[in-house]
Formats: C-alpha cells, sequence, structure tokens
C-alpha cells in the first residue's frame, strides 16, 4: 500500500514537471542529468534526451561554473540552494536562468540526487542591469556635470545634491543633505517650489522649468533656472523630484549690462536719448490737468573748437564735467539725460507756472559758464537752451522738435542764451517741413526750371555771358523764387540734387545752343564743393552732353573759398585745367585772404550787390572798396562783374573804377532762355 501510495505520488509529481513552465531538472549526485522536463526545449532549445546523460556544468557559463564551485561548501548537495547563472541555449547565446534546488534522499536518509526547477529570467537581469546602468550613469553625471543637480524628497528634503549645486551657493553636501530647497531659496521661490511639489502630486505636469533665485551662504543672490522632473514608483505614484539647476549669473550680469546700456550714455552715466523719449512719455501720461511737462534742450557752444584744439579726449571731460554741474542744479523728481553729442535734456514735471523753466534756464547757463581746466587750458563753456512747456495732445516727439526749434532760435541770436518756444516758430518749423517735403518731390518730378540772367561788358553793353538761376515751377503755387527753397536746400541737403538738376539742364541748353555768346555760369554751395565725388560728376555731365568746357564757369562763395580743404581746391584745380572758369561770387562779404585769389585757380571776382547798392561816386566806404577790389582784380588778370546794377549811374560809377562786366536789372532780368541783346 505504501508502495502503491509512493508511485501515485511519483505519478503525480512527474505530471506536473512534465507540464510545468519551469525547467525541471533531476540530477545524479554527480550532477548528472537524469530526467529533464520538456519545457527544455520551449526555454533553452534542447530536447530532453539530448541533455539527459550530459554533465550539467557543460551548460552552464564557466564564470557562474567558477562561482558555483566556490560557493560549494555553503550549498553541498543535501541542503536547498538557489542559484542565478547563464545556461547555453543550443542555438546560440545564454539564457539567465533561477535555479531552485534541494536534494532527493532515500529510505535511509541517503542523498540520491537532486532535483531543480530553473526558471528564465533574462528580461528581469537586463532589465535590473539596464537600471544599474541607468543609476550608475546618474550617479556619474551628477558628479561629473558642471550644471547643478539635486534628488528632492517630496517633503523638500535633499536626498543627493551635486558638487556643481554646492559651489553655486557655497555649502558641503553634508549641509545639504541635512536642510531643505527652502533653505537655499528666496522666500518667494521657496514657496513657489513648495507648490510645484504639491501640483505635481497632484497630478499636474511632471516636468517644470523656471528662473529663480537661489540664496548664498553669505546671503547673496544667484540667478538660476531649474528643471523640475517628478520620478514616479512603477505604480504611478510620486517617488521624488530631480531638479537641474543652471547658473544664470554671467547670463544674467549680461542682460543687466545691456539693460544699463539700452538706457545710459556710456561717457556720463546719464540716462540716454531712449531713456528721455521714455521719460517724457510717461510724465505727459502723468500730468495732472493745469499743468505741463517741462523741457529744457540744451546744447553746449564751440564744443568743435574744443575738440579741434584740445582733442576730443579734452571734449570728453568737458561734457562730463557740464553733466555733473546740471545734476547738481536739478531738484529731486527732475530728470537729465544726455540726449547726444553735446546735447542734455532737463525733463521737469508737473510745471504750473512757465516762469519756473526759465529761472531754471538762467541758473543753468551761470552754472555752465565758470570757467574749467583741461590739460593745463582754461576752458570757459557756455550753452544755448531751447524751453517748451507742454500743452494738451503734446507727445515727446513734439515736444523734442518744438524744443529743438527754440533751441535754434537760442543759437541764431547769439548763443550763451535761452529761448522759449512760441506758435510762430511752430509754424516756420511746419513750413520748413512743407518746403522740403515738396521740393524732394519737386527733384524727383523735374520742377525746377533754369533762368538765365545775362552779364554785359560795361564798356558796349554788349552779353557775354550768362548766370545760371535756379527757379521752382510750383505746379500750386507757380513760380517760387529762389529764396523760398534754396536756404531749405542748403540746409537738408538737397542743394547737390539741385545742382545736379541745374548743370543738365545748362548743359542740353548749350549743347542745343552753340551760336550763344560767352560762358553760363553755375553756383555751387559750399556743401557741394566739399561732398566727396562732385568734380567726376560734374566733368561727367559735361562730357556727356558734349559741352566744350569753356563755355561753363563755376560761381562759389567767398565764404566757400574759405572753407576749401585740399581735396576741394585739387578738385577745382583740375576742373580749371578742363577749361572751365571759376569765379568767387559776392565778393567783399567775407573775409578771404588775398592769397587766396593768388593761390587758387580763379579766374574771376563778382562784386557784391550791397556794394552797388551804396555807390555814391563819391568818397564813401562803398565807393573806395568798390574802387580798390577792381584794381584788385585788374591787377591778378581776373574778370570782374559788379552784380546788382540797376541804374545808369551804378554802370557808369563802376565803369569809372574800372570793372569790366556788369550783371543786373539795367541789363535784363533772369528769363527762360538766354538774352542775345
Amino acid at each position: 500500500a505504501a508502495r502503491e501510495a509512493l508511485e501515485a505520488r511519483e505519478a503525480e509529481y512527474r505530471l506536473l514537471a512534465e507540464n510545468a513552465v519551469d525547467v525541471v531538472v533531476r540530477s545524479g549526485v554527480d550532477g548528472t542529468l537524469e530526467w529533464v522536463s520538456p519545457s527544455a526545449e520551449r526555454v533553452l532549445g534542447w530536447r530532453p534526451d539530448e541533455l539527459v546523460g550530459r554533465h550539467f556544468a557543460e551548460l552552464l557559463h564557466p564564470e557562474d561554473l567558477a562561482a558555483i564551485d566556490a560557493d560549494r561548501p555553503a550549498t553541498a548537495v543535501g541542503n536547498p540552494a538557489v542559484f542565478l547563472g547563464r545556461y547555453r541555449h543550443k542555438s546560440a547565446g545564454w539564457v539567465w536562468m533561477g535555479v531552485t534546488g534541494g536534494p532527493i534522499v532515500d529510505a535511509d536518509g541517503t542523498v540520491v540526487g537532486t532535483v531543480s526547477s530553473a526558471r528564465d529570467v533574462t528580461a528581469q537581469v537586463e532589465a535590473r542591469r539596464a537600471l544599474e546602468a541607468s543609476e550608475e550613469m546618474f550617479r556619474r553625471v551628477m558628479a561629473e556635470s558642471s550644471i547643478g543637480m539635486a534628488v528632492v524628497a517630496l517633503d523638500g528634503t535633499f536626498l543627493a545634491a551635486n558638487g556643481a549645486l554646492c559651489r553655486m551657493v557655497d555649502r558641503d553636501e553634508a549641509w545639504m543633505l541635512s536642510h531643505t530647497t527652502a533653505d537655499v531659496s528666496q522666500p518667494v521661490d521657496a514657496t513657489v517650489s513648495r507648490n510645484l511639489i504639491s501640483r505635481m502630486r497632484a497630478g499636474a505636469d511632471d516636468v517644470e522649468p523656471r528662473v529663480m533665485r537661489l540664496r548664498r551662504s553669505d546671503g547673496a543672490d544667484v540667478w538660476v533656472r531649474r528643471t523640475a522632473v517628478l520620478v514616479r514608483h512603477e505604480d504611478g505614484s510620486p517617488k521624488y523630484v530631480v531638479a537641474q539647476i543652471e547658473d544664470l549669473s554671467a547670463e544674467r550680469a549680461a542682460q543687466d549690462q545691456l539693460a544699463y546700456q539700452a538706457f545710459h550714455d556710456p561717457l556720463t552715466g546719464l540716462r540716454n536719448r531712449a531713456w528721455v523719449i521714455e521719460m517724457i512719455e510717461e510724465e505727459v501720461r502723468s500730468t495732472e490737468p493745469g499743468h505741463g511737462v517741462g523741457l529744457l534742450f540744451l546744447d553746449l557752444d564751440n564744443m568743435k573748437v574744443v575738440n579741434d584744439s584740445l582733442g576730443h579726449d579734452a571734449g570728453d571731460t568737458v561734457i562730463l564735467e557740464m553733466g555733473r554741474r546740471i545734476g547738481r542744479l536739478l531738484n529731486p523728481g527732475t530728470h537729465l539725460g544726455r540726449f547726444g553729442g553735446d546735447e542734455f535734456v532737463v525733463v521737469v514735471p508737473r510745471v504750473g507756472d512757465p516762469r519756473v523753466l526759465e529761472r531754471l534756464a538762467d541758473r543753468l547757463l551761470v552754472a555752465i559758464a565758470a570757467p574749467i581746466e583741461v590739460d593745463g587750458h582754461r576752458v570757459v563753456p557756455a550753452a544755448s537752451i531751447g524751453l517748451v512747456l507742454s500743452r494738451t495732445g503734446a507727445t515727446a516727439a513734439s515736444l523734442l522738435r518744438d524744443a529743438d526749434s527754440a533751441l535754434s532760435r537760442a543759437k541764431a541770436s547769439g548763443r550763451a542764451r535761452w529761448h522759449f518756444f512760441d506758435e510762430r516758430m511752430h509754424a516756420d518749423a511746419v513750413a520748413r517741413l512743407t518746403v522740403e517735403d515738396e521740393l524732394r518731390r519737386a527733384v524727383a518730378e523735374h520742377e525746377l526750371v533754369v533762368h538765365y540772367q545775362p552779364i554785359v561788358r560795361l564798356s558796349d553793353r554788349r552779353v557775354v555771358g550768362h548766370e545760371a538761376l535756379v527757379r521752382w515751377q510750383h505746379p500750386t503755387r507757380g513760380l517760387v523764387p529762389p529764396l523760398d527753397f534754396l536756404p531749405v536746400a542748403e540746409e537738408s541737403g538737397l542743394i547737390v540734387d539741385v545742382g545736379h538738376e541745374v548743370l543738365d539742364q545748362v548743359c542740353a541748353m548749350l549743347a542745343a545752343r552753340p551760336d550763344l555768346p560767352g560762358p553760363i555760369s553755375v553756383n555751387k554751395s559750399p556743401l557741394q564743393i566739399a561732398r566727396r565725388g562732385w568734380r567726376s560728376r560734374f566733368v561727367e555731365r559735361v562730357a556727356h552732353h558734349g559741352v566744350d568746357p569753356r563755355r561753363l564757369v563755376i560761381e562759389v562763395t567767398e565764404t566757400a573759398v574759405l572753407a576749401l580743404d585740399d581735396t576741394a581746391r585739387e578738385d577745382l584745380e583740375a576742373v580749371r585745367a578742363l577749361g572751365i572758369g571759376i569765379h568767387v561770387d559776392d565778393f567783399g562779404t567775407g573775409y578771404s585772404s588775398i592769397s587766396l585769389l593768388r593761390d587758387l585757380p580763379v579766374t574771376g571776382l563778382k562784386l557784391d550787390a550791397s556794394f552797388t547798392r551804396r555807390l555814391t561816386g563819391g568818397d564813401e566806404p562803398a565807393d573806395v572798396l568798390a574802387a580798390g577790389l577792381a584794381g584788385l582784380a585788374s591787377g591778378l588778370h581776373l574778370t570782374s562783374v559788379a552784380e546788382g546794377v540797376e541804374t545808369e549811374e551804378q554802370s557808369q560809377i563802376l565803369a569809372a573804377q574800372g570793372w569790366t562786366h556788369g550783371q543786373g536789372w539795367l541789363f535784363g532780368r533772369p528769363q527762360p532762355e538766354p538774352f542775345l541783346g
């Protein structure tokens, strides 16, 4: 009965073993495989009959076999054993198996073999090893990273902190591990960090970047960019937070420096143009009814003289000192900025009485005028000031425009003074802008026309040449005289384009009129003569129309001659070499040196009309000077032309003094076509 019961039990065990998912093996005492379950073929690729009779060591990886041998005393056959090792797969490679085994004993207790159950745990082993490798890599990244890293418990306690983070807050690792994130954060950021963990635990996003401040051991702020990542357990519950902390100190310092530079002048440290405009807008918006925003636009006078004589470093010293002097006179709440170059702007908020600005301007002029010692030289500064008080609807642009207009009037009135903006100045400024805008269009649409005034020989009244005078054929205003637009053309630089248009029309007329007596004189302003490349453009247009250069004369004012640099003189000499005449216009109104007439390629002088109007035929200063200039022209063998001749008496006096040519209404007014007489 006992044997039958044993056989029945063995049959049950065999049935279980044959159908087990794990590989079941029975081995002899010497390790030879005596029985192997069918699952071996699925797990290891071997059929049971291929394994029976082989020693288990043939299947075990050599390294794992050595481990068994080393551990044999503790896991001797006869004692239950648990073993993890790699077993050879029939096709190739190794399979990690977790083996649990125990002895088989007979009736008298003798060990006759072992029975083992082996389970394929390759996936678990690889996963564990990947996790260990990941953890090791994470530890190495933390240790070697130049960016701060930390592992933080859900209550904010530091579980780990790398060296970069410790250096960032000037703490050691032991201190960090005994404190929380709140201990290294500013209060407002500590609250945000606590709220972050609460939100993450409640199911919010697991990643959150944020710019915040950490607190160093000495209390200083460290701006950082923190990226927090919530790590969860396998069941999805929060585990801990991994934080990456990037030091933004250098970036923040650069941003602060850029912000400073954006609104500060590098020389004086005062606020700059951009800030001034922004501040004016802000003050205008906040001005109470019955008050206005006052503006003082200061320009230091004669700074070019200081820069040219003592150098720009000396000029910077003067500007720096002027900024200090202005600042010392201002009340709290009044704003000061350097607008650029040698210009300063004072913004006075909440002004109810314009006299407040006038008194401040007086004090500023006195303070600025105090002498200053620069590089051993005594400099007496001065400034011109434009004042304006805002009205309803004013903007920063309109206030600066009006203050600049007032400043220009102060300079025109003699400098070292102030001028208050008024409506007439505004109207003049608007009119000037209108003329400039329309003149720009007029040049593009060829509305400028040339009129010709004859130049006659005084001895016989014969026409020997003409002066080209520009007019503006305005579409609505009709023929506009030059005094109404040439000053604007000079100030705006449009005179260069005007000159090109006049030259083209004159050359076209000369090409069409080969019979025309004498040359045509064209005027060149100081701005045109000073412009590089004017000579090549002039010569190119003359050649384009096929005009003989000897049929042209360039007229330059006495003021322009005085301002000639070496390049401009070379240009005049070059055009003279081509046969083009050069006359000095308005002679006698400036302070030119006689040597200029000797050294420059001048071919003629034109007496200014102001002398002609004052002629009496006696010994008056105008008569004496006119006669002297006629003698000078004759002695230098220059063509002499008297302008503004309107009466027979003037013509006779000029001829008697030695003037050879005349120009004026007596001989003919400017006409669209040259006058042949």
